[in-house]
This record gives C-alpha cells, structure tokens and sequence, in this order.
C-alpha cells in the first residue's frame, strides 16, 4: 500500500534531492577570488573595483543536477512499486549507489576549487552537500521497512 512507512522515507528522499537542486552545495572566497559550486554550475567570481562580485567564469554541471533528478525519478518510481518489494528494493540500492555518485561528483568539484584558489581561506559547505547524506538515510531507512515487510509476507506464506 500507498500509506506504509518506507513511502513516507522515499517521499523524504524525493524532497531532500529536488531541495539539492534549489540550494547552493559549497562556497569559497578569499580577498579578490570567489567560488561557487550548486547543481547546475560552477561559478568564478571575481571582485571589482566598485566592491561587486563579477562572474568570471561558469561551467555548466548540468549533470550533477541530473543526477539528482535521476534520483528523485527512481524513488519515485519505487514508491509505485509496492507491491513488488524486490524491485523496490533493488530500485533502493540503486539508488544508493546514485546517491554517491552524487556526493562523489560534488566532492571532486568542491577539491578542484580547494586546489584552485588556494588554502588561505576555507570553503563552507552549503545545505546542498548535507541534503544527499540525509536523503540516504531515508533511503536505507525506507529498505529496512520493505525488507521488514518482505520477511512478515514470506513469513505468513508458511504459516498458510
């Protein structure tokens, strides 16, 4: 059914990656250098003289964002899914491993602009790099209980 507790887990994981989405995942400055990382672009900034940030260069990461799509798509998915909770479980690890594929990708962004700008400032992590650990946790949170709900319906299969 619709209304069980691993739903309201995915529902968790749908909202904490479309939310990666609207949030920025990491910030670094320093006197005259800023960057930004969120799902979509990888921002330069660049201070001016009349004390403005200027966009100094972006690179599009389109598919950072995507995969955080991908994810939200797959829970989804999976929530419609239940009355067959091997697939649902299989569409959890699934979307597991996406999840940190998600983190990886950020993390190796976030290390090219610790690389870039030097260690003279550090960088502060943003909602959107916390938001795919927690959606994680309602993932493996929502497995248990399909996994709980697999074992009482094999279970009541014996009795029978």
């Amino acid at each position: 059914m619709i209304q069980r507790i691993q739903t309201l887990f995915l529902l968790g994981v749908i909202i904490c990656m479309a939310l990666v989405v609207v949030f920025p995942i990491w910030e670094k400055a320093n006197v005259d250098t800023k960057f930004t990382l969120d799902a979509f672009y990888w921002q330069e900034y660049h201070l001016t003289d009349a004390s403005s940030w200027e966009i100094a260069e972006t690179k599009p990461l389109f598919y950072l964002g995507g995969l955080g799509a991908i994810i939200c798509i797959v829970a989804l998915y999976s929530i419609f899914q239940f009355k067959k909770r091997m697939t649902q479980i299989k569409l959890g690890a699934l979307n597991a491993f996406l999840m940190m594929g998600f983190i990886a990708l950020a993390t190796y962004f976030i290390y090219q602009g610790e690389n870039k700008i030097g260690m003279d400032s550090k960088g502060i992590f943003k909602p959107g790099y916390f938001l795919p650990l927690a959606a994680m946790i309602f993932n493996s949170l929502a497995n248990r209980f399909i996994k709980k709900d697999e074992q009482l319906v094999r279970s009541v299969d014996r009795i029978r």
